[in-house]
């Protein structure tokens, strides 16, 4: 086997990989023949497959792994297939477990017909005015204040920039980063003239650049008051919510927080205290600003000729550029925040449209090698317009709770305006799963690739299947519905605080597969009707413990209804991770030449099937054999997927960590989290003791 060449390829404009790829020749008596080999393509030769699996430091050589085990590998594979066979048949056999338990929750649904209903379309276009309004009115509107138009803003944040990771995104996107890293929010309110002016993130970019004085004396940076005491204290300021550029610089313009700044990055994560990662946040957010005020965040000059396409900031004139093109580059901003200038004052935005026009021609003809397609533009455009994943989780709280409640009311009535009522609902569920599609499709077609890659992501596709779980097992039990909205608004809520990054990213290499689709698909599948099994658990101790005196037939049959489809969902969540976890093999083996080696996330996975595993059967245990054990155990095996979708990420060093195995703190509503869940546990223990025992 002898290499011709190794390649390596960056994403435009930086030093990340996109992907490697060794030009081999195969050399085998009289059998000579070129090949390919990169990541997921393998190099089948005589029994032996050839891995692309690293590359020498220097770039010049690359580093293959060998295997060599067909048999096996066809063998393996019959096994998964089987298994998988297996699983997917007892949903479907008649005398499975997971039929008799659907068989036995419809006698208890058949024991108490519903009355017939008399849907009311005008409660019903009501209520859906009500969620669309819900949905329109959020922090994130429209704003049509600022001392630029936001026609002219919205045209500037048309331009492509070239972010740090080589991704090429519109301006627009790139503004809405910033705003949303100096103050949590995708709007700006800034203190000028007087008044308070409410502006988008593309007016607030260019009114930056038209008075950077002006702008670095105004309180635009976010400070956490209570977390931040000694960095006010250095600053030798008083205590605010937001700072300005001007109060982090001393009078000679040495920046007040270097040294405080040194030693917590000096730190590692784990050691870091809250007024530690407070001042590293702030920090950033001031080098941010700093960025702004001179123009170092704005790569939108392409370099003609440039060999991994890289684009420059203005300030970048001399770096390779020709003198025309050099001189263009340098002038075309101010030529263009002047136009702005003479527009304020007269009204007449022609030179700023002209020069503005040149540049998205120049980025056109020199930049078309990367230059987004107009339709990805555009998609990329509208969902930051939409930017329905922070919208969402307020209207599925509300239709969540609501529903909560008149599930509950059903325990004691059987009213025709009920019945209305949760039809009416479960038509709003439908619909707000059809919304949060559409952003989980909008997000797959800008990114080029499924939207499960990151914490981030992962987490927001949980979200979405477990309102899809919730949907599809509200025919078993009302209750699945409400908890599967709120725990879902609970989720996007999570994702959307500043402990998780929201941007869209480019992919390591390895994850160029189509197993990418399929493995982590499934694997992020069976969270949600896991985190539905957790949900329901709670609910059910919740019940045993608020549980009125004598016979309660409804409530206990509520128990028993939600008891039975925590476990059809635990069986459908186990199967799903099982399923996954194999084909994660499958893939591991296709990349790199073996099924399984230990990592950190393989073996927190293993050990999650074996947490499920053990709660399905503890109906087989005639001592723990009741609801109140089997809720508990529901409850707390769900402590086992978070560990392995984000303990690993950030506390594990291995092929699916994110932080190199340096632990990120733990953020200090865990605790509350898990001390309040521990309460409720012991309660509905206590509750049972006394007298609950029918559950």
């Amino acid at each position: 086997l002898y290499l011709d060449d190794f390649q390596l390829e960056r994403y435009p404009g930086s030093q990340s990989p996109a992907s490697y790829a060794s030009e081999v020749q195969v050399r085998d008596g009289d059998t000579q023949f070129p090949y390919r080999i990169y990541m997921n393509n393998v190099l089948d030769h005589g029994g032996y497959r050839f891995y692309q699996a690293s590359y020498d430091t220097d770039e010049m050589g690359t580093v293959l792994s060998i295997n060599q085990d067909k048999p096996g590998t066809y063998l393996t594979y019959l096994g998964y297939l089987l298994l998988m066979i297996g699983m997917i048949a007892t949903l479907f056999a008649g005398r499975s477990r997971f039929t008799m338990l659907n068989q036995k929750l419809s006698k208890l649904r058949e024991a108490q017909p519903a009355p017939k209903l008399y849907p009311q379309p005008a409660l019903i276009m009501g209520l859906l005015g009500i969620v669309f309004i819900s949905l329109q009115a959020t922090p994130e509107a429209a704003v049509n204040s600022g001392p630029i138009p936001k026609a002219q803003a919205d045209a500037f944040g048309r331009l492509i920039v070239q972010d740090m990771d080589g991704r090429m995104k519109p301006l627009n996107t790139l503004a809405h980063e910033i705003v949303r890293k100096l103050g949590g929010s995708t709007r700006i309110s800034v203190p000028l003239e007087g008044e308070t002016w409410e502006m988008s993130p593309e007016q607030f970019l260019l009114a930056i650049q038209l008075n950077p004085a002006v702008f670095s004396e105004l309180p635009l940076i976010k400070v956490d008051e209570e977390k931040s005491q000694e960095a006010f204290q250095q600053l030798g300021v008083e205590p605010a919510g937001y700072l300005s550029f001007r109060d982090f610089l001393s009078d000679d313009a040495g920046y007040k927080l270097q040294e405080m700044v040194e030693q917590a990055n000096q730190l590692k994560p784990a050691e870091r205290t809250e007024a530690d990662k407070e001042l590293l946040k702030t920090d950033e957010r001031f080098n941010i600003f700093y960025g702004l005020l001179s123009g170092d965040f704005l790569r939108l000059f392409p370099l003609a000729g440039d060999d991994n396409d890289t684009w420059y900031t203005q300030n970048q004139y001399d770096q390779g550029f020709n003198e025309e093109d050099g001189r263009f580059v340098k002038n075309i901003i101010p030529v263009y925040l002047k136009g702005l200038q003479d527009g304020i004052s007269s009204g007449d935005w022609t030179e700023a449209e002209e020069a503005l026009g040149y540049l998205d021609l120049y980025q056109r003809e020199l930049g078309a090698a990367v230059y987004p397609a107009a339709s990805d533009i555009e998609a990329e455009l509208l969902y930051n317009e939409l930017q329905l994943g922070s919208r969402l989780f307020a209207p599925f709280w509300g239709l969540g709770l609501a529903m909560l409640v008149l599930a509950i009311l059903f325990l004691f009535y059987d009213k025709k305006w009920l019945h209305i009522s949760w039809q009416t609902g479960q038509i709003l569920s439908w619909l707000g799963l059809l919304v949060f599609t559409f952003h989980l499709g909008l997000r797959w077609y800008i990114a080029k690739r499924p939207p499960w890659t990151d914490g981030f992501e992962m987490l927001v596709f949980v979200a979405w299947g477990l309102l899809l779980f919730g949907l599809l097992f509200a025919r078993k039990t009302r209750f699945t519905l409400p908890l599967g909205l709120i725990f879902s608004g609970t989720l996007l809520f999570v994702a959307f605080l500043d402990w998780l990054n929201p941007e869209i990213t480019n992919l390591m290499p390895v994850l160029h597969s189509y197993w990418l689709k399929i493995h982590v698909a499934i694997i992020v599948s069976s969270y949600a009707p896991l985190a539905l099994a957790a949900t329901i658990g709670l609910l059910v101790l919740l019940l045993i413990i608020f549980r009125p005196g004598g016979e309660q037939p409804k409530w206990t049959k509520n128990i028993r209804e939600l008891t039975i489809v925590n476990e059809l969902s635990i069986t459908a969540g186990l199967f799903l991770l099982t399923i996954g976890t194999f084909l994660g093999g499958v893939w591991a083996n296709e990349s790199w030449g073996r099924y399984w080696a230990w990592d950190p996330k393989e073996t927190w996975a293993l050990i999650s099937i074996i947490v499920y595993a053990i709660v399905l059967h503890l109906r087989l245990i005639p001592g723990v054999r009741n609801p109140l054990v089997y809720n508990l155990a529901s409850l707390w095996a769900f402590s086992a997927i978070i560990m392995t979708s984000f303990g690993v990420n950030y506390y594990l060093s291995g092929l699916h960590s994110y932080a190199k195995g340096d632990p990120v703190p733990v953020p200090g509503w865990v605790f509350w989290t898990v001390g309040i869940l521990l309460a409720v546990s012991v309660a509905a223990v206590a509750r049972r003791q006394q007298g609950g025992k029918a559950v």
